[in-house]
């Protein structure tokens, strides 16, 4: 699974930089600020969860307003939302390049049960 993501990863990365540079031009991009890439992609997946939820969610719609309201969320998902995430591991992936420091952190994320006596 690891190697699959690291892929991907690798993929998406190459068709990025190929398509910047055969439009020959410096990109106009905003980022949001983040403190790694696990958060990133942490975030990243969570909206494709959320927006895979609102498209199932319209299958349900009773009302042709209702199916509107999730259609503009959706959008915002993918329009709005997905890039900004994108655009941060982008980011993320040239200061590495440029820095030649690593994407690795430490993790202090605690996902197990801690009892506090």
């Amino acid at each position: 699974m690891t190697n699959q993501f690291g892929e991907i990863l690798e993929k998406c990365i190459e068709d990025t930089v190929n398509k910047v540079l055969s439009e020959r031009k410096i990109p106009t991009i905003e980022y949001i600020q983040t403190d790694n890439l696990g958060e990133a992609v942490e975030k990243l997946v969570i909206l494709h969860i959320r927006t895979w939820m609102l498209e199932d969610a319209i299958q349900e719609a009773k009302t042709d307003s209702q199916i509107a309201e999730l259609k503009k969320k959706i959008d915002i998902c993918f329009k709005i939302k997905r890039p900004s995430l994108v655009q941060a591991i982008n980011k993320m992936v040239e200061n590495t390049i440029l820095t030649g420091k690593t994407l690795r952190e430490d993790s202090v994320k605690l996902y197990k049960k801690v009892d506090v006596q």
